[in-house]
């Protein structure tokens, strides 16, 4: 078990753009690996045990080399106004997560490197759709980019100071608070706190989870604009929400890594 841990942590670093905070997302995948089959971990193992050593930042080494400048847009999940799955003309996350796993599917047909290649891209993006920071909804305007809002500092007493927070780092934010937490931590309290509903967390398709955390992010965006001033004990509850998502990223990848090894 420690060594499919290691492979898949090793593997995780290629999501460096992520906004969640890299134990966050090491918790994720950690969590995945709590359920994963006999066979999803023998694949996992076989792609992914020595892989590491080639160049385990794939989608990160892409962008900083400007090999391929839509690497930065493939990180978003793009939604039409009825929170569905929608085409766009560049790279989209669940697109692309869809094309990795038909590699997955047809590993035999394909070459080991764009299978490993396909496999860092499922983990990393898994991640990114389950991050509001990455939700974009068609005629919302204020998801199409990041965005700053006001955000109380401190609102208990008499003294109240405020400061610009970023949305896609409000995120980030939550898992940087509990610095004490490796990701082994992370993914032991998500399966203590919510193992009970996993089968509820994980329950539909790619595209149903798609149309799910659109509805959540859709709620978010349609209060925290430009505009918003958002309270401190506001804030402290979205860390709630946060951490769920994390839950669902960790037990999804799991779904879609025992399939495709089926």
């Amino acid at each position: 078990m420690k060594k499919i841990f290691l492979v898949l942590v090793l593997a995780l670093t290629v999501s460096v753009a992520s906004a969640w905070d890299k134990r966050s997302d090491e918790g994720v995948v950690l969590l995945a690996t709590k359920h994963l089959t006999s066979e999803a971990k023998s694949m996992l193992t076989q792609y992914l045990g020595e892989s590491y050593y080639d160049d385990v930042r794939y989608l990160n080494t892409l962008e900083q080399k400007k090999m391929a400048k839509h690497t930065k847009e493939i990180h978003y999940l793009h939604l039409d106004k009825d929170l569905k799955p929608m085409k766009v003309s560049g790279d989209d996350a669940l697109a692309a997560i869809e094309q990795s796993l038909v590699v997955v599917r047809a590993r035999n047909s394909y070459s080991r490197n764009d299978v490993v290649k396909a496999l860092r891209t499922i983990i990393n993006l898994m991640c990114d759709i389950h991050n509001f920071g990455y939700v974009r909804i068609e005629n919302v305007p204020h998801s199409q980019s990041p965005f700053s809002f006001v955000c109380y500092a401190g609102d208990y007493g008499k003294r109240k100071t405020t400061s610009k927070m970023q949305w896609t780092k409000l995120w980030e934010l939550y898992s940087g608070w509990h610095t004490g937490f490796s990701g082994d931590l992370w993914a032991e309290d998500m399966e203590l706190c919510l193992g009970e509903k996993r089968a509820e967390l994980s329950k539909g398709s790619l595209h149903d989870w798609a149309t799910q955390i659109g509805a959540k992010a859709a709620e978010l965006y349609g209060r925290i604009n430009p505009d918003y001033v958002m309270t401190r004990r506001e804030r402290n509850e979205l860390e709630e929400l946060n951490y769920e998502m994390m839950a669902r990223a960790g037990y999804r990848l799991a779904v879609l890594f025992n399939e495709v090894a089926k």
